[in-house]
């Protein structure tokens, strides 16, 4: 028994059913759930609370302040003068290159100069320079890399200098210094 096909004036009846529920379906889809903020909220409640690591509202001077204070506590540096010169020391440390609690291949990031200068040696080796230019730009980043190991090496020296065992062995656990052989 074969089906006849609905007469002429019963499927221009349903068309407007039809496209009813599909609207109905797709403005469904699109009603965020309740209680679940939108992606565009999402945002700006953590710009208000201030997180997010990059993004606008992260206060990276008080993060660093904090870092400090749980320094402090782990060390156990009661006074503020000797807390004073460790904390000028520690944030030499940083400032050449020693990123406190880091992982083992980030605990030291390249300048600005040494990131131009890989930057510099990548695009000639991409661009297939001749060997003399690839030597010049790998001789330029060997030196920028050489100057900064050295300037943590004495940043992390005058460190250790003032520091007890305790304080030196927080300090390795933080990253800020190798520990010795």
């Amino acid at each position: 028994m074969r089906h006849s096909p609905p007469p002429p004036l019963a499927r221009r009846a349903f068309a407007p059913v039809l496209a009813l529920l599909v609207a109905g379906v797709s403005a469904q889809e699109k009603t965020p759930k309740p209680g679940k903020p939108e992606r565009e909220d999402k945002a700006e409640l953590r710009e208000m609370k201030g997180t997010g690591g990059d993004k606008p509202g992260r206060d990276a001077g008080a993060e660093s302040a904090r870092g400090l204070t749980r320094l402090r506590e782990t060390m156990r540096v009661a006074d503020d003068a000797e807390w004073a010169v460790i904390a000028e020391r520690i944030v030499a440390v940083q400032a050449a290159g020693g990123v406190a609690g880091a992982k083992d291949k980030d605990r030291t990031r390249p300048a600005e100069a040494e990131r131009r200068a890989q930057e510099a040696l990548r695009s000639a080796v991409r661009g297939g320079l001749p060997e003399a230019e690839l030597r010049l730009r790998l001789a330029r980043a060997h030196e920028l890399h050489r100057e900064r190991e050295a300037r943590l090496a004495r940043a992390r020296a005058e460190l250790r200098a003032v520091l007890t065992v305790r304080q030196e062995a927080v300090a390795v656990l933080a990253g800020l210094l190798d520990p010795l052989p």
